[in-house]
């Protein structure tokens, strides 16, 4: 039978999740919206829309989120996607995981060109079988369609042969209702008592963390 993880990418392989916060925290100062940063990075998981209907009221959202979203995008891209780092052992992770015979794709709330950036700043090209992004799914569920589409990409029929890893509640509650077992690394900066609670069958740290433990991971039972 075939075998299958399908990674989220933002706080899980690569260190992006406080960078795109800080984004977000300053595009929303600009327009006139003080907000802790620690609200800012419980939401980001979130689509564009979703998200910043959180922190405006109807009135501004429908004013402003267009220009303020397009401000976001342009200051990550000019100045946090140049400090964005692997997490320690993603790509070692992913080389074993291959070795062991698993399938790879990556599921992504970030941009394709984002997306693409960390693919060559990991060095995992010709590791990864399928790739996707909310630029090919329904925004209206990111967290269920990502992943969904990652599956299809791979050529499976359903979930079983399948795990996430995801270093956020928000994705790991949506591969759970997909009905796909997830594992959770609290590199993404939410705990363990968050992931678990989310539906995470077991927590690790960063990718290094998971493949040093990987035999007492749910991953050795399937490689």
């Amino acid at each position: 039978m075939p075998k299958a993880i399908v990674f989220e990418v933002d706080g899980t392989l690569v260190d992006t999740n406080v960078l795109r916060a800080r984004a977000w925290q300053e595009a929303l100062a600009r327009f006139g919206r003080q907000v802790r940063l620690p609200r800012v990075l419980a939401q980001m998981a979130r689509g564009g829309d979703q998200f910043l209907s959180v922190f405006l009221p109807e009135d501004e959202y429908l004013r402003y989120a267009d220009e303020l979203a397009s401000f976001h995008r342009a200051l990550f891209h000019e100045e946090y996607l140049p400090r964005v780092r692997p997490f320690p052992g993603a790509l070692e992770l992913l080389r074993h995981l291959r070795d062991k015979g698993w399938r790879i794709a990556l599921a992504s709330t970030a941009d394709p060109d984002e997306l693409e950036h960390y693919i060559e700043l990991l060095g995992v090209a010709d590791l990864i079988d399928a790739r996707t992004t909310d630029a090919e799914v329904d925004c209206t569920r990111l967290n269920e369609e990502i992943p969904a589409e990652a599956i299809r990409l791979l050529g499976l029929d359903g979930t079983d042969d399948t795990l996430a890893i995801a270093g956020m509640p928000y994705d790991v509650e949506g591969a759970v209702r997909l009905g796909m077992r997830c594992v959770g690394l609290v590199c993404g900066g939410f705990t363990d008592e968050d992931l678990r609670s989310a539906g995470a069958i077991a927590v690790f740290g960063t990718p290094q963390d998971l493949l040093t433990r990987y035999g007492e991971s749910p991953l050795a039972a399937g490689g």
